[in-house]
C-alpha cells in the first residue's frame, strides 16, 4: 500500500458528509502500490509585503519517485460548468446546485506554488521536474468523454476508475509527461527532500525537555487532533486551543510562532512563567519571547514610562504593570502582525485588553491554554477577545500511561483524556514522617536514581508545592553528595529543586515530588495534576502518612 499523510485522515473530516468525496478518494489512493507517496490535505501560506498572508491547500498530492508530482483536486456530487459564465457548480441529491471554484485553476495555481517551493530549496536540483495537475470527480461516470479543452478525459479520475485507482492514476501520469517521462522524475534524493516540505505541516521537530543528552532533539510526530489544529489555525485569524497538560501546545504554539517568522511577519510569543519563556527564548532565538510581566516592563521601558520601587507586589503584578502596557502601546502603536499566547489560564482579564493593544487591527491571536492548570485564577473568557468554542487537544503525548494515569485522577473530566504512549512504570510513593524523614528519603531516592541506576543529574527535577520562604529545598542545601539549585542542574553534583508554579510549562525524564502534606490543602488537586504531569518517564512522589493515604485511597476510587 502507498505511504500517505496522515495515515488517518481526523474524525472530524471523517465524520463530516462535506468530505464524504475526499474520503472516498483518500481510501482509494491508500491501495495504490508502495512507492506512492500520498500528501492529503496540504496547507501552506505564503506571505507578500503587499496583500499579507494568502493560504493554499491542495486536496492530494500524489508523487511517485520513477513518473513525478500530480496535484490533486477532488469535487464531490454532480457537476455542472456554464461556459456563459466560465462558473462551475456543484449539484447535491435534491437538485441544489451551489458555485465552486475552477478545479483545474485551482490545480494549476497550487502545481505552480509547490514546484516553487520546492526549487526554494536549499540545495535543490534545478534539472527539470515533472509536476502537473489533475481533477477528480469520484461520483460521475464520464466514460471516454473530455469536458473541456483545458480538462481532457485523460487528466480526469472518475468515480469507475476509483475502482482501479493504479491504472487510472498511471494514465494520468502518462498523459501528463508523455514518452520523455523519465527526463524529470523526481528520483529517491529528490523524493526525500519532498516528504521533508510536504511533512512538515504535520511534524514539529523540538527539543523534549532535557533530555540524557541535552544538545539532542527528538522529532515528535503530531497526534491526529494536532495536525488538524494546525491546518485550523491556518484558516483562522482569532482562535483558542484548549488542551490538557501534555498535549503539546506549547509546542504549537512555537511551531506557529516560528511559521510565521518565516513568513517575514512581526511575532510576539507570550508566557505566564519566567522559567517557561527563559525555555523558549533559548529554542526560539530569532522571537520576542517574554513572560508577561517583563513584556511590559520591556514596553514601558521603551515608550520611557517608569515604574515605581515601592509597590505593593500584588496591585503591582495585577494592576501597574498591565497599565503600563496599556499606556506603552498607546506611544509604540500596534507593531505585531502575530501574538501568540501560552499558559492562557492565567492571564487576568486587564492582561488581555493591554495585549490586544500591540496587534495589528488584522492581525493572528492565538490563545493556548488548559484550565486545569489555573493555578494563578486567570479569567476564562480572554476578555471576549475570541467568541468561538476553542479547539480541544485532549491527547496526552508526553508521559507514559502509568503517570498520564496518575495525572488523570487530579483533572476535572479524566474521562475526556487519551494517551498512547508507552505503558511505562507506576509511580512510585514513599511515605515519610516529618520533616527531617523526608530529607533523608530525598537524599535515598536521589543516590538510588544517579549512582546505582545512572540516570543523569540533569534529566532530574525535585518540585514542591511550597514558596522558596516554606520551603525547606533552598539552594545550597546538602542531600550527601548533591548540593540543591534553584537553576537547572551545570554539575553533576547539582540537583535543580523548585516549585510547581515555577515550573509548570516545563518537563523532565524524572519528576520527584516532595512536601506533600497537611499544608498543602489549597487546590490541591490542581497543583498534582501540574506537578504529576511534568513528568516523562517517571514519577516519583515523596509524601507525609496522612498525604500519602489520601493519594492511594484517590487511586483505589479511581481503579
Amino acid at each position: 500500500m502507498a505511504r500517505i499523510y496522515p495515515e488517518r485522515p481526523p474524525q472530524s473530516i471523517i465524520d463530516d458528509p462535506k468530505h464524504s468525496a475526499e474520503m472516498k478518494v483518500f481510501h482509494a489512493l491508500q491501495t495504490l502500490p508502495d512507492r506512492y507517496v500520498i500528501f492529503y490535505s496540504m496547507h501552506w501560506q505564503n506571505f507578500h509585503d503587499d496583500w499579507g498572508v494568502q493560504e493554499g491547500e491542495a486536496d492530494f498530492i500524489i508523487v511517485h519517485p520513477d513518473m513525478g508530482i500530480l496535484v490533486l483536486e477532488v469535487k464531490g456530487g454532480a457537476v455542472i460548468y456554464k461556459s456563459d459564465q466560465g462558473k462551475w457548480f456543484s449539484q447535491d441529491r435534491n437538485g441544489n446546485n451551489f458555485e465552486i471554484k475552477d478545479p483545474v485553476e485551482q490545480g494549476r495555481k497550487n502545481h505552480y506554488e509547490i514546484r516553487n517551493k520546492l526549487e526554494n530549496l536549499p540545495n535543490w536540483p534545478q534539472s527539470k521536474l515533472n509536476i502537473w495537475h489533475a481533477v477528480c470527480f469520484p461520483h460521475i461516470y464520464l466514460k471516454n468523454q473530455s469536458l473541456k479543452p483545458d480538462l481532457p478525459r485523460e487528466a480526469i479520475i472518475d468515480a469507475d476508475d476509483l475502482n482501479d485507482i493504479t491504472t487510472a492514476v498511471k494514465r494520468v501520469f502518462s498523459h501528463c509527461f508523455g514518452q520523455n517521462i523519465v527526463t524529470g522524475v523526481p528520483g529517491q534524493d529528490r523524493m526525500k527532500m519532498i516528504e521533508g516540505l510536504l511533512a512538515s505541516s504535520f511534524e514539529i521537530r523540538s527539543p523534549l525537555g532535557i533530555e540524557l543528552e541535552r544538545e539532542d532533539e527528538k522529532l515528535i510526530e503530531l497526534t491526529e487532533q494536532q495536525f488538524r489544529a494546525l491546518s485550523i489555525l491556518g484558516d483562522r485569524k482569532k482562535a483558542a486551543i484548549a488542551g490538557c497538560a501534555g498535549s503539546g501546545k506549547t509546542m504549537l504554539a512555537a511551531r506557529k510562532a516560528q511559521q510565521f517568522t518565516e513568513l517575514g511577519m512581526s511575532v510576539l510569543l507570550v508566557c505566564f512563567n519566567i522559567a517557561l519563556a527563559e525555555d523558549l527564548r533559548k529554542r526560539l532565538p530569532t522571537i520576542e519571547v517574554y513572560n508577561f510581566h517583563k513584556l511590559c516592563r520591556e514596553a514601558a521601558s521603551q515608550a520611557g514610562i517608569s515604574i515605581g520601587d515601592s509597590i505593593d507586589e500584588k496591585d503591582l503584578y495585577d494592576n501597574v504593570l498591565p497599565e503600563a502596557l496599556l499606556d506603552a502601546a498607546e506611544k509604540l502603536g500596534r507593531v505585531y502582525d502575530a501574538i501568540i499566547i501560552d499558559e492562557g489560564q492565567d492571564f487576568q482579564e486587564n492582561y488581555w485588553i493591554a495585549l490586544e493593544s500591540l496587534l495589528k487591527e488584522d492581525g493572528y491571536l492565538y490563545i493556548f491554554y488548559d484550565d486545569n492548570q489555573n493555578l494563578y485564577g486567570g479569567i476564562g473568557n480572554f476578555g471576549g477577545l475570541i467568541l468561538e468554542p476553542p479547539f480541544v487537544l485532549n491527547q496526552n503525548c508526553r508521559n507514559t500511561k502509568a503517570i498520564h494515569h496518575m495525572i488523570a485522577q487530579y483533572h476535572n473530566n479524566p474521562d475526556s483524556l487519551l494517551c498512547f504512549g508507552p505503558e511505562g512504570r507506576p509511580p512510585e510513593l514513599i511515605q515519610y514522617s516529618g520533616e527531617d524523614d523526608q530529607i533523608r528519603q530525598l537524599q535515598k531516592v536521589l543516590y538510588n536514581l544517579i549512582v546505582e541506576e545512572h540516570v543523569d543529574n540533569q534529566d532530574i527535577v525535585v518540585l514542591t508545592p511550597r514558596g522558596e520562604n516554606n520551603t525547606r529545598l533552598v539552594p545550597g542545601l546538602k542531600l550527601g553528595i548533591f548540593t540543591i539549585t534553584d537553576q537547572p542542574a551545570n554539575h553533576e553534583s547539582k540537583i535543580q529543586a523548585t516549585s510547581i508554579y515555577k515550573f509548570k510549562g516545563l518537563e523532565r525524564r524524572v519528576v520527584i515530588i516532595t512536601e506533600i502534606d497537611k499544608h498543602t490543602l489549597y487546590n490541591r488537586d490542581m497543583v498534582m495534576y501540574v506537578g504529576c504531569s511534568r513528568a516523562r518517564t517517571q514519577l516519583i512522589i515523596l509524601s507525609d502518612e496522612n498525604a500519602s493515604r489520601q493519594i492511594k485511597d484517590r487511586e483505589k476510587t479511581e481503579t
